[in-house]
C-alpha cells in the first residue's frame, strides 16, 4: 500500500484553498506585508531623523546671531573736505536742522 500524500509513486499536490481565493485573503495578507513594511520604513527614517545632527551653515548661524553693524562714516577724500557747497538752499541754520530733524523723524526704520 502507498500513503495517502502519494499516487502511483508520485507525491500529491495539496489543495488549493479555494475559500481564501474567494476571500481574497491572498490579496488581504500582501496588502497588510507592504503596510508594515512601509510603516517600518517610515519608524527607521524617524530614528535616522532624530539621531541625525545637522551642522549649521554659515546662514543658519547668522540667522541665530545678529550681528551689530558699526555706524561708520564713510570714507572721503580728504580734499574735499573744504570745500563748501555750492548752493545753500535754506534761509537759515535754525531752518536747516529743523528741517533735518523732520526728515529723521519721517524717514521709515
Amino acid at each position: 500500500m502507498s500513503p495517502d500524500f502519494m499516487t502511483f509513486g508520485v507525491p500529491t499536490r495539496p489543495s488549493t484553498p479555494v475559500y481564501d481565493l474567494l476571500e481574497n485573503s491572498y490579496q488581504e495578507r500582501w496588502i497588510r506585508g507592504v503596510r508594515d513594511a512601509e510603516q517600518a520604513q517610515r519608524e527607521q527614517e524617524k530614528q535616522a531623523k532624530r539621531s541625525n545632527n545637522i551642522q549649521d551653515t554659515r546662514t543658519s548661524l547668522m540667522r541665530k546671531k545678529v550681528v551689530k553693524v558699526e555706524d561708520s562714516k564713510l570714507w572721503h577724500m580728504p580734499k574735499w573736505g573744504k570745500v563748501r557747497p555750492f548752493l545753500n538752499t535754506f534761509p537759515s541754520e535754525k531752518e536747516k536742522v529743523r528741517a533735518m530733524s523732520r526728515h529723521y523723524q519721517q524717514r521709515t526704520a
